[in-house]
C-alpha cells in the first residue's frame, strides 16, 4: 500500500540580512525565490501555545484569550511565504506533473544552512490555491530531510511490527506517572497487539548498558520515554537515560546512534521527549533526532510540542495501525494527522515532526495471510475494558481520557455516558478549570458499573456518615480536592502493588506495555519536590517555621509575590525543566520608553528561595539581542537583561522615606557578548536616598540560554549579595520589582531603548522611595 512519490526538495538559506527558498530537485526543474519568516516572534511563540494542549502549564505573554486561534490563517501566511514567486510556480507545475503520471508530490524542507528556522512549526503548511494543509493529505506529505552518512537497505518486516520501549525516570527528576501512561497505552493499542500485527518489549534497565544488551535482539522501532533537554555547554541534545544507581545520564544523540546504528533492522526512532527535536540554532545535527538521522537511522518522529491526553491516545493507535496496514511512513504520519484533525476541535495533528533521509521507506511491512484483520470494534472494547478495570483502582485520571475518546466516536456505547458524568471534574468549581486530571480523586474505587445499567440515583451520604457505612458500597464515588503528596511519591494512581522499589529507596513503577508516551503527559504529571515539599524538607531547605503562628500566611496574603520554598536546589544550568510547575507572573507595564519600541518585546519571571540565597528565571521574548556594556556594571539596565529593587518590608515606610544604607540594592543581569552561555551580573547599592554606581558581582551565578525568538536567564543571588547578614526567616516579607530592559539596536550607541516592570508605578523618579516598591513573602509553597 506504500504510494510512489515524485519529490519537491526545498532548501531554506540565508541570504544577506534574511533568506531565500531553493527548489533543489522537481518534476518542474530548480528555482528560487526569497522567503521571509511572515510572523514577529511573539506571534510564533503564541501560535505554539494555541496548538498544544489547553491543560498544559505554559508561558504565556500575552492572556489566554488574546492567544492565536486561526490555524489555517497561520499555515496560508507560512505557505504564501514559502510557495512565492517562481518556487511556488514551480510548485503547482510539478502538482501537475504528479498527477498526470499517477503519482503524489512530497514537500522535502532542507533547513541545514538554516538551522535557526527548525524551530518554525512547517508542519502547519497551508496551501491557498489548494484550500488545504499540506501535511493532511497523502497526497503531499511535508517531510524534514536530512544527509545521513550512510543509507541502510530497506528492510522486509513480516508481522508482526517489533517496537522496543524504553521509559527512563531517573529518581533525581521529576517522576513521569509511568503506570498511568501504561494502562493508558495498552489499551489504545492492545487491538493491534491482539491482532499479531505489533508486539512491543519494554525495556526495564534504562542504562546505556540495558539497551546495548537488549539490541542484540531484532527490533524495528526504538521508541524512547522520558525527559529530554539541550546542552548549552556541549550545544547539542540529550536524551536522559538513568545510570546504574537510578540517577540521571544525560545522553546526546550522537552516542546513542552509535547503539543503533548496528541494529541492523531498526528503521525508526519515535522520540516523545521534551525538546527531543531541539537544534542549537547553529548545528543542524545537534538535535538528538537530527543526530540519529546522521548517523543512519532512516526516519525519526519527535514532538515539537506536548500534546494532551486525548491527542496522544489518537496518536499512538493511528501510527501503528497505518504502519502495520503497509503504509510508508511518509503517508501513515499524514493519515495520522488527519485522524487527530478530525477527532476533535484541538489543532495538535501538526505536532509531530517527521524527519528523513533518503528517498526509499524505512521498511515494507507484510501482514501474512495467517494475520487476523484488526476488527474496528475491538479498539473501543480495549478503552472501556481499560477504563473499567483504572476504575476498579481509582485511577480516574486514567480513565478519564479513555472514556472522553470512546464518547467523542461512539457516544452511545456500553454506559460511557454515565460514567463520565460520574466522574469528569467539575471545571466550573473555583472559578476556572482545572489544570490536570489528577487535580481531582476518588475517595474511594469506583464499584463495577453493569453494562448499560438502568439509571438508580441514589443519596450520597454526609461526609460525617460515611465512617459508619464505610463497608457499604457506593454506588457514586464523590469526587474531593487531591491532598498534596509526599515528595518522591508516582503522581498517579496506581496501586502500590504495583510498583517495585529501587535499591537506591526511590519509587519506579513496573514497566509494561508503553508506546507514544513520554511527555505526553509529562505537563499533568510532573510537579517539582521543591514547588511542593513536605514539612520537614521546608524545614531542611529554609529553616524552621515563624516563631509566631501564622507570621507566614499572613504575610503572603498582603504581599505581591509569594516565592515557595526549594525543598530541592534549583541548578543554575540553563536547562530550566526544574522550573516546570512554580507559578509564572508577567512583566508587562512599559516605565521607559526611547525612540521605536520592539512590538514583541515583553517577557514573565519566576523565584524560589532557599536559606542560602533567591533563585530566579526570566523568560524573554526578545528577537534583537544586544549585550551589555561589560565595562559599565552601573548601567547593565541599559542593555539587554532584567533587574530588580530588594530591599526589607517597606509598606511601614513613610511615602517620601528613600532608599536605605545597607538594606536597599539594585540587581542587574545582562547578557554578555563574551559569555554566551551565561550572563554578567552586577549591584548598586543605596546610598545617600538613592542608587550610587555598582560594581560586578560574580557570586551571583547566571546562566543562559538564547532562542529564535529571544532568550532566558536563570540566577542565584546569595543572600550576603542582598545585604542581610543571615538567610531570613519563613514568612520574611520585603519590597522588590522586577524589570526588563531592551537596548537600542543602533550600532553608533549603547543604550536603552525599552524597560518593562511587574509594578506599574515604577520609573525612574519613584526607583528612590521603596514605599511604592511590590512586596513578595518567602513562604512556604508558592500559591
Amino acid at each position: 500500500m506504500s504510494r510512489e512519490y515524485l519529490d519537491f526538495d526545498v532548501a531554506v538559506t540565508p541570504e544577506g540580512q534574511g533568506y531565500a527558498a531553493h527548489v533543489l530537485a522537481s518534476p518542474a526543474g530548480q528555482a528560487s525565490a526569497p522567503f521571509t519568516l511572515p510572523f514577529a516572534a511573539t506571534d510564533l511563540a503564541q501560535f505554539m501555545i494555541a496548538v498544544g494542549p489547553p491543560r498544559v502549564s505554559s508561558r504565556r505573554l500575552v492572556p489566554a484569550e488574546a492567544r492565536v486561534v486561526d490555524v489555517k490563517e497561520y499555515g496560508r501566511r507560512l505557505g504564501d511565504a514559502l510557495l512565492s514567486g517562481d518556487v511556488g510556480t514551480a510548485f503547482r507545475s510539478s502538482l501537475a506533473t504528479a498527477r498526470d503520471s499517477g503519482r503524489d508530490l512530497r514537500l522535502r524542507l532542507r533547513l541545514d544552512a538554516a538551522p535557526d528556522l527548525d524551530p518554525v512549526p512547517w508542519e502547519y503548511l497551508y496551501d491557498a490555491t489548494l484550500g488545504r494543509f499540506l501535511t493532511l493529505s497523502q497526497e503531499t506529505p511535508v517531510v524534514r530531510l536530512l544527509d545521513s552518512l550512510e543509507r541502510p537497505p530497506v528492510v522486509q518486516v513480516d508481522a508482526p511490527l517489533r517496537v522496543l520501549v524504553m521509559i527512563s525516570s531517573p529518581s533525581d527528576m521529576p517522576e513521569l506517572a509511568v503506570e498511568r501512561e501504561r494502562q493508558l497505552l495498552t489499551a489504545t493499542t492492545g487491538d493491534l497487539v491482539a491482532s499479531g500485527r505489533l508486539t512491543v518489549t519494554v525495556l526495564e534497565d534504562a542504562t546505556l548498558t540495558g539497551l546495548q544488551r537488549a539490541l542484540l535482539d531484532d527490533f524495528h522501532v526504538f521508541h524512547f520515554i522520558g525527559h529530554g533537554g539541550f546542552d548549552q555547554k556541549a550545544q547539542e541534545g540529550v536524551l536522559v537515560l538513568e545510570r546504574e544507581d537510578g540517577t540521571a545520564h544525560r545522553v546526546s544523540g550522537a552516542r546513542l546512534g552509535t547503539l543503533l546504528h548496528d541494529a541492523r533492522t531498526m528503521q525508526l526512532a519515535v522520540l516523545n521527549a521534551c525538546e527531543g527535536a531541539r537544534t542549537s540554532g547553529r548545528d543542524a545535527f545537534s538535535g538528538v533526532a537530527q543526530a540519529l538521522v546522521r548517523q543512519g537511522l532512516p526516519a525519526v518522529v519527535a514532538m515539537q510540542t506536548e500534546i494532551s491526553d486525548r491527542a496522544a491516545l489518537v496518536f499512538s493507535h493511528e501510527f501503528y495501525y497505518f504502519l502495520t496496514r503497509g503504509l510508508g511512513i511518509d503517508a501513515a504520519i499524514c493519515e495520522v494527522r488527519k485522524a487527530m484533525a478530525v477527532s476533535d476541535e484541538a489543532s495538535e495533528w501538526g505536532t509531530a515532526v517527521l524527519l528523513r533521509s533518503g528517498a526509499d521507506q524505512p521498511f515494507s511491512f507484510t501482514a501474512g495471510t495467517e494475520t487476523p484483520a484488526v476488527r474496528p470494534e475491538s479498539r473501543l472494547e480495549s478503552l472501556y475494558g481499560a477504563a473499567k478495570g483504572a476504575l476498579q483502582t481509582g485511577a480516574q485520571a486514567t480513565a478519564l481520557p479513555l472514556l472522553e475518546q470512546i464518547a467523542t466516536e461512539h457516544p452511545d456505547y456500553e454506559d460511557v455516558t454515565q460514567l463520565l458524568e460520574r466522574i469528569r471534574p467539575d471545571r466550573t468549581a473555583g472559578g476556572g478549570p482545572l489544570s490536570r486530571p489528577d487535580d481531582l480523586v476518588l475517595e474511594r474505587p469506583l464499584p463495577l458499573v453493569p453494562r448499560r445499567p438502568e439509571p438508580q440515583p441514589e443519596p450520597q451520604p454526609e461526609p460525617e456518615q460515611e465512617a459508619e457505612q464505610e463497608a457499604e458500597p457506593q454506588p457514586e464515588p464523590r469526587l474531593r480536592p487531591q491532598p498534596e503528596r509526599e515528595p518522591d511519591r508516582p503522581h498517579d494512581t496506581a496501586p502500590e502493588e504495583n510498583r517495585r522499589r529501587r535499591g537506591n529507596g526511590f519509587v519506579r513503577s513496573v514497566a509494561g506495555l508503553v508506546v507514544l508516551s513520554g511527555l505526553f503527559w509529562l505537563g499533568a504529571t510532573q510537579v517539582p519536590k521543591w514547588f511542593k515539599g513536605a514539612a520537614p524538607d521546608v524545614a531542611a531547605a529554609c529553616g524552621p517555621a515563624p516563631a509566631t503562628a501564622g507570621a507566614g500566611a499572613g504575610g503572603a496574603g498582603a504581599t505581591t509575590f509569594v516565592a515557595g520554598c526549594a525543598t530541592t536546589t534549583p541548578v543554575i544550568d540553563g536547562d530550566f525543566a526544574d522550573w516546570d510547575g512554580v507559578p509564572t507572573s508577567s512583566i508587562s507595564h512599559v516605565i521607559a520608553q526611547r525612540g521605536t519600541p520592539q512590538r514583541e518585546f515583553g517577557g514573565d519571571w519566576q523565584t524560589v528561595w532557599d536559606s542560602s540565597a533567591l533563585y530566579l528565571h526570566v523568560h524573554v521574548v526578545d528577537p534583537d539581542l544586544r549585550s551589555v556594556d561589560v565595562a559599565s556594571p552601573g548601567a547593565y539596565f541599559n542593555g539587554d537583561g532584567f533587574s530588580f529593587e530588594f530591599g526589607p518590608d517597606a509598606r511601614q515606610l513613610d511615602r517620601k522615606a528613600t532608599t536605605r544604607r545597607g538594606q536597599d540594592v539594585h540587581v542587574m543581569v545582562g547578557l554578555s557578548r563574551d559569555a554566551p552561555t551565561s550572563g554578567v551580573a552586577s549591584i548598586n547599592p543605596a546610598a545617600r536616598g538613592t542608587f550610587t554606581t555598582g560594581t560586578r558581582h560574580p557570586e551571583i551565578t547566571v546562566a543562559r540560554a538564547d532562542s529564535l525568538t529571544g532568550y532566558d536567564l536563570e540566577v542565584r543571588v546569595p543572600w550576603s549579595a542582598l545585604q542581610l547578614r543571615s538567610a531570613p526567616a519563613r514568612g520574611s516579607v520585603f519590597s522588590m520589582n522586577v524589570n526588563l530592559s531592551d537596548a537600542t539596536s543602533s550600532s553608533a550607541a549603547w543604550g536603552l531603548r525599552t524597560m518593562k516592570s511587574t509594578n506599574a508605578a515604577r520609573t525612574a523618579d519613584t526607583q528612590g522611595f521603596p514605599h511604592g516598591w511590590q512586596t513578595i513573602t518567602l513562604a512556604d509553597a508558592a500559591s
